[in-house]
């Protein structure tokens, strides 16, 4: 049977995969680069760039970690789960900007007359990374199962896209190695450019999964989930507790969800003293997740609308 792990514990594992992960990297940047450049293949050097950019990105991330950790400051007194978002939403814009280079790089190649390059060593340097990309991928994803960290999941697609990009440049380079040994040899200098074209077109859709949610975060777009469940909660509370109303707002940066509820009771509502409201808080709390969700979660009550949050609801269909 699995056990939880503490706070320290994911901490510790998290900043370790993190370091482990811009460390490895960093080596497949440096060889990807000096492969490119001896076997005078694009598709490999873009690779190489990449890595590079996710190197960057891998230490803003070790930095995000530690900030969001410490629950809040002076100045950040919501604490820094904010900066989490706005990470991921950097890794996902350049991940984009390097997917739109090279599909401009290999469109400009191909209508160009292509690129010869040494299809031998880069079906070695291919095989070699597919394998090493795939296997540390797996053995994360293994880990964050457990784990369940934000920040390791999305940095770790970096790698399988970097598995499955080795693994489309050894079929193709394998392919090109075998028609340079036929009569068709004359269109071997067309590979490179082609891979290009199909890879950054295949990449397309993984750079927006990861900038679409970050962006979303950092906007503040509520989660379509967490929204229904709160309602879904309330709805049953309202019943029970026979609540005149209540308006909800959430948010999610990251790991953590802000939940902000406020609650109408009439004016005669019965209470003997503010630890029953705590009772009734702690319930709700319960019903949301209790201590297995990171929540940030204010309930307040009121006997006036004045002190609620305005109900976006209600505005919405005066709107129509």
């Amino acid at each position: 049977m699995e056990t939880s792990l503490t706070a320290e514990q994911r901490y510790a594992t998290e900043q370790r995969l993190l370091w482990q992960s811009a460390g490895l990297m960093g080596l497949i940047a440096v060889a990807a680069t000096w492969f490119g450049l001896l076997t005078n293949s694009h598709a490999i050097l873009i690779d190489g760039i990449f890595s590079f950019v996710a190197v960057i990105i891998k230490i803003l991330m070790i930095m995000t970690s530690r900030l969001t950790t410490r629950e809040s400051s002076k100045k950040f007194q919501f604490g820094y789960w904010q900066f989490e978002p706005l990470v991921l939403a950097a890794e996902g814009g350049f991940t984009l900007i390097i997917v739109v280079y090279a599909f401009l790089n290999g469109m400009i190649s191909l209508f160009s007359g292509g690129n010869a390059m040494n299809f031998g060593l880069a079906i070695i340097y291919a095989l070699t990374f597919t394998f090493a990309n795939m296997g540390y991928y797996l053995y994360v994803h293994r880990v964050n199962r457990k784990l369940k960290s934000s920040l390791i999941h999305f940095d770790n697609m970096s790698w399988l896209v970097d598995a499955c990009f080795a693994a489309s440049l050894f079929i193709s380079f394998g392919l090109a190695y075998l028609l340079e040994r036929t009569q068709y040899a004359h269109y071997g200098v067309f590979v490179d450019p082609v891979i290009l074209i199909i890879l950054s077109l295949t990449m397309m859709p993984v750079a927006l999964n990861i900038l679409g949610p970050a962006v979303s975060q950092v906007l503040g777009m509520a989660p379509e989930g967490l929204h229904e469940k709160v309602h879904e909660v309330m709805d049953d509370f309202m019943v029970r507790y026979r609540f005149k109303d209540y308006v909800s707002s959430v948010q999610r940066y990251g790991k953590i969800a802000f939940i902000d509820i406020d609650i109408l009771i009439p004016k005669s509502y019965p209470i003997q003293e503010v630890g029953d409201l705590d009772r009734i808080r702690d319930e709700i709390d319960k019903a949301l997740g209790g201590k297995s969700v990171r929540k940030w979660l204010t309930i307040t009550f009121t006997t006036s609308r004045r002190w609620m949050a305005q109900d976006y609801e209600l505005l919405e269909e005066e709107d129509e």
